[in-house]
Protein backbone atom coordinates (compact mmCIF):
# COMPACT_ATOMS: atom_id res chain seq x y z
CA UNK A 1 0.00 0.00 0.00
CA UNK A 2 2.84 2.41 0.85
CA UNK A 3 4.45 1.81 -2.55
CA UNK A 4 1.13 2.45 -4.34
CA UNK A 5 0.66 5.74 -2.50
CA UNK A 6 4.27 6.76 -3.26
CA UNK A 7 3.77 5.98 -6.94
CA UNK A 8 0.55 8.00 -7.02
CA UNK A 9 2.29 10.97 -5.40
CA UNK A 10 5.14 10.70 -7.89
CA UNK A 11 2.70 10.76 -10.81
CA UNK A 12 0.90 13.74 -9.32
CA UNK A 13 4.16 15.64 -8.82
CA UNK A 14 5.12 14.89 -12.43
CA UNK A 15 2.17 16.91 -13.70
CA UNK A 16 1.88 19.24 -10.75
CA UNK A 17 3.94 22.22 -11.87
CA UNK A 18 0.64 24.12 -12.01
CA UNK A 19 -0.15 23.24 -8.40
CA UNK A 20 2.83 24.96 -6.82
CA UNK A 21 2.22 28.26 -5.07
CA UNK A 22 5.01 30.21 -3.41
CA UNK A 23 4.62 32.08 -0.09
CA UNK A 24 5.08 35.83 0.16
CA UNK A 25 8.64 35.60 1.45
CA UNK A 26 12.20 36.29 0.37
CA UNK A 27 13.97 33.35 -1.29
CA UNK A 28 16.58 31.68 0.92
CA UNK A 29 20.11 32.53 -0.25
CA UNK A 30 22.02 31.40 2.85
CA UNK A 31 21.96 27.92 4.35
CA UNK A 32 22.55 27.97 8.12
CA UNK A 33 24.83 24.92 7.99
CA UNK A 34 27.82 26.90 9.26
CA UNK A 35 26.61 27.21 12.83
CA UNK A 36 29.55 26.63 15.23
CA UNK A 37 29.52 23.46 17.28
CA UNK A 38 31.83 21.31 19.38
CA UNK A 39 33.62 18.92 19.52
CA UNK A 40 35.58 18.77 16.29
CA UNK A 41 34.62 15.63 14.31
CA UNK A 42 37.16 12.78 14.43
CA UNK A 43 39.41 11.87 11.53
CA UNK A 44 38.66 8.72 9.55
CA UNK A 45 40.36 6.82 6.78
CA UNK A 46 38.69 6.03 3.43
CA UNK A 47 40.16 2.88 1.86
CA UNK A 48 40.43 3.35 -1.89
CA UNK A 49 39.90 -0.33 -2.69
CA UNK A 50 36.78 -0.62 -0.54
CA UNK A 51 35.21 2.56 -1.94
CA UNK A 52 35.76 1.30 -5.49
CA UNK A 53 34.39 -2.16 -4.74
CA UNK A 54 31.39 -0.76 -2.88
CA UNK A 55 30.37 1.66 -5.64
CA UNK A 56 31.12 -0.76 -8.47
CA UNK A 57 29.41 -3.88 -7.08
CA UNK A 58 27.86 -3.85 -3.60
CA UNK A 59 25.98 -0.52 -3.58
CA UNK A 60 24.41 -1.05 -7.06
CA UNK A 61 23.18 -4.46 -5.90
CA UNK A 62 21.73 -2.94 -2.72
CA UNK A 63 20.03 -0.17 -4.74
CA UNK A 64 18.05 -2.81 -6.65
CA UNK A 65 16.16 -3.62 -3.43
CA UNK A 66 15.67 -0.06 -2.22
CA UNK A 67 12.78 0.83 -4.55
CA UNK A 68 13.89 4.46 -4.26
CA UNK A 69 11.84 6.73 -6.53
CA UNK A 70 13.47 9.53 -8.48
CA UNK A 71 13.22 12.83 -6.67
CA UNK A 72 14.44 16.37 -7.14
CA UNK A 73 17.27 17.78 -5.04
CA UNK A 74 16.32 19.04 -1.59
CA UNK A 75 18.45 22.17 -1.16
CA UNK A 76 16.93 24.32 -3.91
CA UNK A 77 15.45 27.73 -3.14
CA UNK A 78 12.38 29.42 -4.61
CA UNK A 79 14.44 30.82 -7.51
CA UNK A 80 15.54 27.33 -8.64
CA UNK A 81 19.04 28.04 -7.30
CA UNK A 82 21.30 26.70 -4.55
CA UNK A 83 21.90 28.83 -1.42
CA UNK A 84 25.40 29.56 -0.10
CA UNK A 85 26.53 26.94 2.38
CA UNK A 86 29.53 25.04 3.70
CA UNK A 87 29.41 23.18 0.37
CA UNK A 88 28.82 25.89 -2.16
CA UNK A 89 29.17 29.63 -2.83
CA UNK A 90 27.25 31.45 -5.56
CA UNK A 91 29.83 32.96 -7.90
CA UNK A 92 29.19 32.59 -11.64
CA UNK A 93 25.64 31.53 -10.83
CA UNK A 94 24.79 35.10 -9.75
CA UNK A 95 26.62 37.05 -12.45
CA UNK A 96 29.64 37.27 -14.75
CA UNK A 97 33.29 37.06 -13.71
CA UNK A 98 36.24 38.32 -15.74
CA UNK A 99 38.60 35.87 -17.46
CA UNK A 100 41.33 36.61 -14.89
CA UNK A 101 38.92 36.19 -11.97
CA UNK A 102 37.92 32.77 -13.25
CA UNK A 103 41.46 31.67 -14.09
CA UNK A 104 42.91 32.69 -10.69
CA UNK A 105 39.78 32.37 -8.56
CA UNK A 106 41.02 29.98 -5.84
CA UNK A 107 44.34 31.84 -5.51
CA UNK A 108 43.43 34.52 -2.99
CA UNK A 109 47.00 35.82 -2.83
CA UNK A 110 47.08 36.66 -6.56
CA UNK A 111 45.93 40.15 -7.49
CA UNK A 112 44.01 39.91 -10.79
CA UNK A 113 44.59 43.63 -11.38
CA UNK A 114 48.35 43.15 -11.77
CA UNK A 115 49.34 42.89 -15.46
CA UNK A 116 51.39 39.81 -16.32
CA UNK A 117 50.37 37.94 -13.17
CA UNK A 118 51.91 34.46 -12.97
CA UNK A 119 51.89 31.42 -10.73
CA UNK A 120 55.34 31.66 -9.16
CA UNK A 121 55.70 31.60 -5.37
CA UNK A 122 58.40 33.15 -3.16
CA UNK A 123 61.38 30.84 -2.64
CA UNK A 124 63.26 29.06 -1.38
CA UNK A 125 60.89 26.11 -0.93
CA UNK A 126 61.69 24.06 2.14
CA UNK A 127 60.85 20.35 1.94
CA UNK A 128 59.32 19.34 5.27
CA UNK A 129 57.90 15.92 4.38
CA UNK A 130 58.04 13.46 1.50
CA UNK A 131 55.84 10.76 -0.02
CA UNK A 132 58.17 8.98 -2.44
CA UNK A 133 56.02 6.02 -3.47
CA UNK A 134 52.45 5.38 -4.59
CA UNK A 135 50.88 6.64 -7.81
CA UNK A 136 51.56 10.32 -7.00
CA UNK A 137 54.96 10.81 -5.31
CA UNK A 138 55.79 14.28 -4.06
CA UNK A 139 56.73 16.63 -1.22
CA UNK A 140 55.11 18.86 1.32
CA UNK A 141 56.92 22.19 1.08
CA UNK A 142 56.88 25.59 2.79
CA UNK A 143 57.56 28.83 0.88
CA UNK A 144 59.43 31.90 2.16
CA UNK A 145 56.19 33.30 3.63
CA UNK A 146 55.40 30.16 5.57
CA UNK A 147 52.62 28.96 3.24
CA UNK A 148 52.38 25.17 2.92
CA UNK A 149 51.87 23.26 -0.35
CA UNK A 150 51.73 19.77 -1.78
CA UNK A 151 54.28 19.56 -4.60
CA UNK A 152 54.21 16.83 -7.27
CA UNK A 153 56.12 16.18 -10.51
CA UNK A 154 54.32 15.28 -13.74
CA UNK A 155 56.09 11.97 -14.25
CA UNK A 156 57.14 10.66 -17.63
CA UNK A 157 53.86 9.16 -18.91
CA UNK A 158 52.15 12.44 -19.92
CA UNK A 159 54.50 15.37 -19.51
CA UNK A 160 52.71 18.60 -18.44
CA UNK A 161 49.12 17.29 -18.42
CA UNK A 162 48.83 16.35 -14.69
CA UNK A 163 50.05 19.72 -13.39
CA UNK A 164 48.19 21.72 -16.04
CA UNK A 165 44.90 19.92 -15.55
CA UNK A 166 45.14 20.27 -11.77
CA UNK A 167 45.39 24.06 -12.06
CA UNK A 168 42.77 24.45 -14.80
CA UNK A 169 40.09 22.20 -13.31
CA UNK A 170 40.48 23.61 -9.79
CA UNK A 171 39.72 27.08 -11.17
CA UNK A 172 36.70 25.79 -13.11
CA UNK A 173 35.24 24.11 -10.04
CA UNK A 174 35.92 27.17 -7.88
CA UNK A 175 34.25 29.47 -10.42
CA UNK A 176 31.22 27.20 -10.54
CA UNK A 177 30.87 27.65 -6.77
CA UNK A 178 32.79 24.85 -5.07
CA UNK A 179 35.55 25.13 -2.49
CA UNK A 180 38.83 24.16 -4.15
CA UNK A 181 42.54 24.74 -3.46
CA UNK A 182 44.77 27.16 -5.33
CA UNK A 183 46.65 24.87 -7.72
CA UNK A 184 49.53 26.18 -9.84
CA UNK A 185 52.16 25.10 -12.31
CA UNK A 186 55.57 26.26 -11.08
CA UNK A 187 59.12 26.06 -12.37
CA UNK A 188 61.91 25.69 -9.82
CA UNK A 189 65.62 24.99 -9.86
CA UNK A 190 67.09 22.22 -7.76
CA UNK A 191 68.93 24.77 -5.66
CA UNK A 192 65.56 26.46 -4.88
CA UNK A 193 64.52 23.36 -2.94
CA UNK A 194 65.99 23.07 0.57
CA UNK A 195 65.65 19.89 2.63
CA UNK A 196 64.64 20.55 6.23
CA UNK A 197 66.99 18.56 8.55
CA UNK A 198 63.94 17.28 10.45
CA UNK A 199 61.98 16.26 7.35
CA UNK A 200 60.49 12.78 7.39
CA UNK A 201 59.22 10.39 4.75
CA UNK A 202 55.84 8.70 4.99
CA UNK A 203 55.36 5.66 2.79
CA UNK A 204 52.07 4.19 1.61
CA UNK A 205 52.60 1.10 3.78
CA UNK A 206 52.64 3.30 6.90
CA UNK A 207 56.40 3.27 7.51
CA UNK A 208 58.07 6.54 8.55
CA UNK A 209 61.64 7.70 8.79
CA UNK A 210 64.04 10.54 8.00
CA UNK A 211 63.80 11.95 4.48
CA UNK A 212 67.16 11.45 2.75
CA UNK A 213 68.56 13.62 -0.05
CA UNK A 214 68.72 10.51 -2.22
CA UNK A 215 64.94 10.07 -1.92
CA UNK A 216 64.47 13.76 -2.79
CA UNK A 217 66.63 13.34 -5.89
CA UNK A 218 64.60 10.29 -6.98
CA UNK A 219 61.41 12.34 -6.91
CA UNK A 220 63.05 15.30 -8.65
CA UNK A 221 64.10 12.98 -11.45
CA UNK A 222 60.41 12.36 -12.20
CA UNK A 223 59.87 16.05 -13.03
CA UNK A 224 59.89 17.52 -16.53
CA UNK A 225 63.15 19.44 -17.01
CA UNK A 226 63.25 22.59 -19.17
CA UNK A 227 66.23 23.42 -21.40
CA UNK A 228 67.37 26.02 -18.85
CA UNK A 229 67.50 23.44 -16.08
CA UNK A 230 64.29 24.39 -14.26
CA UNK A 231 61.93 21.64 -13.17
CA UNK A 232 58.15 21.68 -13.68
CA UNK A 233 55.87 20.87 -10.72
CA UNK A 234 52.26 21.01 -9.64
CA UNK A 235 51.91 23.09 -6.48
CA UNK A 236 48.68 22.74 -4.50
CA UNK A 237 48.22 25.25 -1.69
CA UNK A 238 46.95 23.88 1.62
CA UNK A 239 43.25 24.53 2.09
CA UNK A 240 41.90 26.71 4.89
CA UNK A 241 41.08 24.95 8.10
CA UNK A 242 42.26 21.63 9.49
CA UNK A 243 41.73 18.65 7.18
CA UNK A 244 39.63 15.91 8.78
CA UNK A 245 38.65 13.29 6.21
CA UNK A 246 37.05 12.90 2.78
CA UNK A 247 33.31 13.49 2.48
CA UNK A 248 31.10 10.93 0.80
CA UNK A 249 28.73 11.27 -2.18
CA UNK A 250 25.95 9.60 -0.21
CA UNK A 251 24.36 9.90 3.22
CA UNK A 252 25.23 12.33 6.02
CA UNK A 253 27.96 12.46 8.63
CA UNK A 254 26.65 11.86 12.17
CA UNK A 255 29.59 13.75 13.70
CA UNK A 256 28.49 16.98 11.95
CA UNK A 257 25.17 18.29 13.38
CA UNK A 258 24.91 20.73 10.44
CA UNK A 259 24.99 17.87 7.92
CA UNK A 260 21.29 17.06 7.60
CA UNK A 261 20.72 16.73 3.83
CA UNK A 262 21.80 13.41 2.29
CA UNK A 263 24.69 14.26 -0.01
CA UNK A 264 23.16 12.41 -2.95
CA UNK A 265 20.17 14.79 -2.73
CA UNK A 266 22.19 18.02 -2.77
CA UNK A 267 21.86 19.80 -6.12
CA UNK A 268 25.45 21.07 -6.21
CA UNK A 269 26.81 17.55 -5.64
CA UNK A 270 24.51 16.06 -8.27
CA UNK A 271 25.12 18.86 -10.75
CA UNK A 272 28.87 18.41 -10.39
CA UNK A 273 28.41 15.59 -12.92
CA UNK A 274 28.22 18.21 -15.68
CA UNK A 275 31.69 19.56 -14.82
CA UNK A 276 33.10 16.06 -14.44
CA UNK A 277 31.67 15.09 -17.82
CA UNK A 278 32.99 18.23 -19.50
CA UNK A 279 36.57 17.90 -18.21
CA UNK A 280 36.47 14.09 -17.81
CA UNK A 281 37.14 14.05 -14.08
CA UNK A 282 37.02 10.26 -13.97
CA UNK A 283 38.27 10.14 -10.38
CA UNK A 284 35.33 12.12 -9.02
CA UNK A 285 35.20 9.94 -5.92
CA UNK A 286 35.37 10.50 -2.18
CA UNK A 287 39.16 10.17 -2.03
CA UNK A 288 39.40 13.42 -4.00
CA UNK A 289 37.27 15.35 -1.53
CA UNK A 290 38.14 16.80 1.87
CA UNK A 291 36.22 17.96 4.91
CA UNK A 292 38.01 20.70 6.84
CA UNK A 293 37.40 22.04 10.34
CA UNK A 294 36.97 25.81 10.24
CA UNK A 295 37.51 27.23 13.72
CA UNK A 296 35.22 30.15 14.53
CA UNK A 297 35.44 30.83 18.25
CA UNK A 298 37.51 29.00 20.83
CA UNK A 299 37.13 25.28 20.23
CA UNK A 300 33.90 25.78 18.27
CA UNK A 301 33.74 25.61 14.50
CA UNK A 302 32.05 24.00 11.52
CA UNK A 303 32.90 21.64 8.63
CA UNK A 304 33.64 23.00 5.14
CA UNK A 305 33.56 20.67 2.12
CA UNK A 306 36.32 20.85 -0.51
CA UNK A 307 37.03 19.30 -3.88
CA UNK A 308 40.73 18.45 -4.27
CA UNK A 309 43.09 16.81 -6.79
CA UNK A 310 41.99 17.24 -10.40
CA UNK A 311 45.13 15.83 -12.00
CA UNK A 312 43.10 13.06 -13.66
CA UNK A 313 41.19 15.51 -15.88
CA UNK A 314 41.85 16.32 -19.55
CA UNK A 315 42.74 12.79 -20.57
CA UNK A 316 44.65 10.78 -17.99
CA UNK A 317 46.42 7.68 -19.32
CA UNK A 318 47.13 4.43 -17.55
CA UNK A 319 49.86 1.87 -17.98
CA UNK A 320 47.16 -0.55 -19.20
CA UNK A 321 46.17 1.09 -22.50
CA UNK A 322 42.99 -0.97 -22.95
CA UNK A 323 41.64 0.55 -19.71
CA UNK A 324 42.70 4.10 -20.59
CA UNK A 325 40.74 3.87 -23.85
CA UNK A 326 37.56 3.29 -21.86
CA UNK A 327 37.97 6.30 -19.56
CA UNK A 328 34.89 8.52 -19.66
CA UNK A 329 32.87 5.87 -21.51
CA UNK A 330 33.02 2.96 -19.07
CA UNK A 331 34.15 2.38 -15.50
CA UNK A 332 37.17 0.58 -14.13
CA UNK A 333 34.98 -2.43 -13.42
CA UNK A 334 31.73 -1.68 -15.24
CA UNK A 335 29.39 -4.58 -14.55
CA UNK A 336 26.86 -3.46 -17.16
CA UNK A 337 29.35 -3.17 -20.00
CA UNK A 338 31.23 -6.34 -19.02
CA UNK A 339 27.98 -8.30 -18.97
CA UNK A 340 26.81 -6.87 -22.32
CA UNK A 341 30.15 -7.62 -23.95
CA UNK A 342 30.12 -11.16 -22.56
CA UNK A 343 26.59 -11.88 -23.82
CA UNK A 344 27.28 -10.41 -27.27
CA UNK A 345 30.76 -11.95 -27.58
CA UNK A 346 32.22 -8.44 -27.74
CA UNK A 347 30.51 -7.64 -31.04
CA UNK A 348 28.91 -4.37 -29.89
CA UNK A 349 30.48 -1.23 -31.35
CA UNK A 350 31.85 0.77 -28.42
CA UNK A 351 33.30 4.31 -28.24
CA UNK A 352 36.58 2.97 -26.85
CA UNK A 353 37.07 0.91 -30.03
CA UNK A 354 37.62 4.23 -31.83
CA UNK A 355 39.91 5.91 -29.29
CA UNK A 356 43.00 7.52 -30.78
CA UNK A 357 45.45 10.31 -30.03
CA UNK A 358 44.81 13.73 -31.49
CA UNK A 359 47.12 16.58 -32.44
CA UNK A 360 48.50 16.73 -28.88
CA UNK A 361 49.69 13.15 -29.03
CA UNK A 362 49.71 11.20 -25.78
CA UNK A 363 49.76 14.37 -23.63
CA UNK A 364 45.95 14.58 -23.68
CA UNK A 365 45.51 10.84 -23.89
CA UNK A 366 42.14 9.93 -25.39
CA UNK A 367 40.41 13.12 -24.24
CA UNK A 368 38.56 14.19 -27.37
CA UNK A 369 35.53 15.93 -28.81
CA UNK A 370 34.54 13.55 -31.56
CA UNK A 371 33.26 10.71 -29.31
CA UNK A 372 31.84 12.93 -26.57
CA UNK A 373 28.18 12.68 -25.52
CA UNK A 374 27.68 14.73 -22.34
CA UNK A 375 24.94 12.66 -20.71
CA UNK A 376 26.61 9.32 -21.54
CA UNK A 377 29.88 10.09 -19.76
CA UNK A 378 30.86 7.79 -16.88
CA UNK A 379 33.35 8.20 -14.00
CA UNK A 380 35.84 5.51 -13.04
CA UNK A 381 33.27 3.89 -10.79
CA UNK A 382 29.71 4.56 -9.72
CA UNK A 383 28.85 7.82 -7.98
CA UNK A 384 25.56 7.75 -6.01
CA UNK A 385 24.95 11.50 -6.38
CA UNK A 386 25.62 11.51 -10.13
CA UNK A 387 23.27 8.57 -10.60
CA UNK A 388 20.43 10.57 -9.00
CA UNK A 389 20.99 13.73 -11.04
CA UNK A 390 17.82 15.01 -12.71
CA UNK A 391 17.33 17.23 -15.75
CA UNK A 392 16.83 20.19 -13.40
CA UNK A 393 20.13 19.54 -11.61
CA UNK A 394 22.09 19.28 -14.86
CA UNK A 395 20.36 22.33 -16.36
CA UNK A 396 21.24 24.35 -13.24
CA UNK A 397 24.95 23.58 -13.58
CA UNK A 398 24.83 24.14 -17.34
CA UNK A 399 23.47 27.65 -16.81
CA UNK A 400 26.68 28.27 -14.85
CA UNK A 401 28.88 26.72 -17.53
CA UNK A 402 27.14 28.97 -20.08
CA UNK A 403 28.84 31.98 -18.47
CA UNK A 404 32.31 30.59 -19.27
CA UNK A 405 33.03 32.07 -22.69
CA UNK A 406 35.93 31.63 -25.07
CA UNK A 407 38.03 34.34 -23.44
CA UNK A 408 37.53 32.71 -20.06
CA UNK A 409 38.63 29.39 -21.54
CA UNK A 410 41.78 30.93 -23.02
CA UNK A 411 42.71 32.43 -19.63
CA UNK A 412 42.01 29.13 -17.90
CA UNK A 413 44.04 27.09 -20.37
CA UNK A 414 46.97 29.51 -20.06
CA UNK A 415 47.14 28.47 -16.38
CA UNK A 416 48.54 25.19 -17.70
CA UNK A 417 51.73 26.95 -18.85
CA UNK A 418 51.99 24.60 -21.82
CA UNK A 419 55.32 24.54 -23.62
CA UNK A 420 53.74 23.71 -26.98
CA UNK A 421 51.32 26.04 -28.80
CA UNK A 422 49.96 23.01 -30.63
CA UNK A 423 49.00 21.35 -27.35
CA UNK A 424 47.56 24.57 -25.93
CA UNK A 425 45.42 25.12 -29.03
CA UNK A 426 44.27 21.50 -29.01
CA UNK A 427 43.21 21.79 -25.36
CA UNK A 428 41.22 24.90 -26.24
CA UNK A 429 39.56 23.24 -29.25
CA UNK A 430 38.46 20.19 -27.28
CA UNK A 431 37.38 22.00 -24.11
CA UNK A 432 35.42 24.59 -26.10
CA UNK A 433 33.78 21.93 -28.27
CA UNK A 434 32.79 19.83 -25.27
CA UNK A 435 31.41 22.94 -23.52
CA UNK A 436 29.22 23.64 -26.55
CA UNK A 437 27.91 20.08 -26.49
CA UNK A 438 27.10 20.46 -22.80
CA UNK A 439 25.12 23.60 -23.60
CA UNK A 440 23.34 21.90 -26.49
CA UNK A 441 22.30 19.00 -24.29
CA UNK A 442 21.11 20.78 -21.14
CA UNK A 443 20.29 24.34 -22.21
CA UNK A 444 17.66 23.49 -24.83
CA UNK A 445 14.99 21.53 -22.95
CA UNK A 446 14.27 23.32 -19.70
CA UNK A 447 14.16 27.09 -20.04
CA UNK A 448 17.56 28.84 -20.34
CA UNK A 449 15.96 32.10 -19.18
CA UNK A 450 17.42 33.24 -15.87
CA UNK A 451 18.25 36.08 -13.47
CA UNK A 452 14.87 37.91 -13.24
CA UNK A 453 15.34 41.64 -12.67
CA UNK A 454 12.24 43.71 -11.73
CA UNK A 455 11.63 47.11 -13.31
CA UNK A 456 9.01 49.78 -12.57
CA UNK A 457 8.41 48.40 -9.04
CA UNK A 458 8.11 44.91 -10.46
CA UNK A 459 5.43 45.74 -13.02
CA UNK A 460 7.92 44.50 -15.65
CA UNK A 461 10.45 41.72 -15.19
CA UNK A 462 13.44 41.14 -17.47
CA UNK A 463 15.37 37.89 -17.80
CA UNK A 464 18.56 36.83 -19.57
CA UNK A 465 18.44 34.21 -22.31
CA UNK A 466 21.61 32.19 -21.79
CA UNK A 467 21.12 30.45 -25.12
CA UNK A 468 21.83 33.84 -26.72
CA UNK A 469 24.44 35.28 -24.38
CA UNK A 470 26.44 32.04 -24.56
CA UNK A 471 26.36 32.13 -28.36
CA UNK A 472 24.53 28.81 -28.57
CA UNK A 473 21.60 30.27 -30.56
CA UNK A 474 21.21 33.03 -33.16
CA UNK A 475 19.15 36.03 -31.98
CA UNK A 476 17.72 36.44 -35.50
CA UNK A 477 15.90 33.11 -35.22
CA UNK A 478 14.90 33.42 -31.56
CA UNK A 479 11.25 34.09 -30.73
CA UNK A 480 9.37 34.25 -27.44
CA UNK A 481 5.80 33.59 -26.37
CA UNK A 482 4.27 34.84 -23.13
CA UNK A 483 1.05 34.53 -21.17
CA UNK A 484 -0.16 35.54 -17.73
CA UNK A 485 -2.53 34.41 -14.99
CA UNK A 486 -3.96 36.45 -12.13
CA UNK A 487 -5.93 35.89 -8.94
CA UNK A 488 -6.83 32.86 -6.90
CA UNK A 489 -8.52 31.26 -9.90
CA UNK A 490 -5.53 31.92 -12.18
CA UNK A 491 -7.59 33.85 -14.72
CA UNK A 492 -5.73 33.95 -18.08
CA UNK A 493 -4.35 37.35 -19.04
CA UNK A 494 -2.59 38.68 -22.11
CA UNK A 495 0.81 40.15 -21.25
CA UNK A 496 3.14 42.37 -23.26
CA UNK A 497 6.56 41.07 -24.25
CA UNK A 498 9.65 43.05 -25.22
CA UNK A 499 12.98 41.76 -26.54
CA UNK A 500 16.12 43.78 -25.90
CA UNK A 501 19.71 43.77 -26.91
CA UNK A 502 22.30 41.57 -25.21
CA UNK A 503 19.96 38.60 -24.94
CA UNK A 504 17.34 40.04 -22.61
CA UNK A 505 13.57 39.67 -22.79
CA UNK A 506 11.04 41.50 -20.60
CA UNK A 507 7.45 40.68 -19.73
CA UNK A 508 4.70 42.84 -18.21
CA UNK A 509 3.33 41.17 -15.09
CA UNK A 510 -0.46 40.74 -14.89
CA UNK A 511 -2.28 42.71 -12.17
CA UNK A 512 -5.17 42.04 -9.80
CA UNK A 513 -7.80 44.75 -9.34
CA UNK A 514 -7.93 46.04 -5.78
CA UNK A 515 -4.74 44.28 -4.70
CA UNK A 516 -2.87 45.76 -1.73
CA UNK A 517 -0.36 44.81 0.95
CA UNK A 518 -3.29 43.72 3.14
CA UNK A 519 -4.92 41.78 0.30
CA UNK A 520 -2.18 40.69 -2.10
CA UNK A 521 -3.10 39.15 -5.43
CA UNK A 522 -1.26 36.13 -6.82
CA UNK A 523 0.03 36.58 -10.38
CA UNK A 524 2.00 34.42 -12.81
CA UNK A 525 3.84 35.19 -16.04
CA UNK A 526 5.18 32.51 -18.35
CA UNK A 527 7.76 32.89 -21.11
CA UNK A 528 8.61 30.25 -23.69
CA UNK A 529 11.74 30.55 -25.83
CA UNK A 530 11.89 29.00 -29.30
CA UNK A 531 14.49 28.87 -32.04
CA UNK A 532 12.95 28.52 -35.47
CA UNK A 533 13.65 25.14 -36.99
CA UNK A 534 15.03 23.85 -33.69
CA UNK A 535 13.76 23.49 -30.12
CA UNK A 536 10.93 25.01 -28.14
CA UNK A 537 12.01 24.98 -24.50
CA UNK A 538 9.78 24.38 -21.53
CA UNK A 539 8.25 27.53 -20.01
CA UNK A 540 9.84 29.76 -17.40
CA UNK A 541 7.08 30.50 -14.90
CA UNK A 542 7.50 33.61 -12.74
CA UNK A 543 5.46 33.69 -9.53
CA UNK A 544 4.68 37.02 -7.87
CA UNK A 545 2.32 38.92 -5.59
CA UNK A 546 0.57 42.09 -6.69
CA UNK A 547 0.76 44.38 -3.64
CA UNK A 548 -0.95 47.34 -5.28
CA UNK A 549 2.03 49.69 -5.42
CA UNK A 550 4.49 46.95 -6.49
CA UNK A 551 4.70 43.43 -7.84
CA UNK A 552 7.09 41.22 -5.86
CA UNK A 553 8.71 38.16 -7.46
CA UNK A 554 8.72 35.27 -4.97
CA UNK A 555 9.72 32.29 -7.07
CA UNK A 556 10.19 30.71 -10.46
CA UNK A 557 9.80 27.32 -12.04
CA UNK A 558 11.20 25.70 -15.15
CA UNK A 559 8.61 23.30 -16.51
CA UNK A 560 9.13 20.37 -18.84
CA UNK A 561 6.05 21.30 -20.85
CA UNK A 562 3.09 23.66 -21.02
CA UNK A 563 0.77 23.25 -18.04
CA UNK A 564 -2.26 25.26 -17.03
CA UNK A 565 -1.94 26.63 -13.48
CA UNK A 566 -4.81 25.57 -11.29
CA UNK A 567 -5.66 25.36 -7.61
Amino acid sequence: MTLVVALALALLSGCGGGLRRFPLAEPMWLDRDRRPFTPQPPEWYSPYVWDGADNSVFRPLADVWRFELDREAVNVNAMDEVPDSSWYTNRLSRGPLSPIQIAYGPCADVDPAIPGVDDDVPGPLTIVRGKPDGSNPGFFVRDANGQMYLMKPDGDLQAERPSASDAIAASVYWSAGFFAPCNRVVFVRREDLVLDPGAEVRRTDGRRGPLAQQTVDEILDKAVELPDGRLRFSLSQFIDGEPIAPWTYEGTWPHDPNDVIPHEHRREVRGMYVLSSWLSHIDSRQENTMSAWIEVEGDRGYVRHYMIDFSDTLGILFTWDALARRFGHSGYFDVQHLTEDFLTLGLLDRPWHHAQYGAAGNILGYYDLERYEPDQWRPGYGNPAYERMTEHDAAWMTRIVARIGDEHLRALIDRGRWSSLTVRDEVFRIVRGRRDRVLERWLTRLSPLTQPVPEQDGARVCVEDLALTSGLRDPDTRVYLARGFAGDDYEPRAVALETRAEGRVCVEMPRVAGASHDHPGYVIAEIVARSEGRETTGPLRLHAYDLGDEVRIVGLERLHGVEEPRR
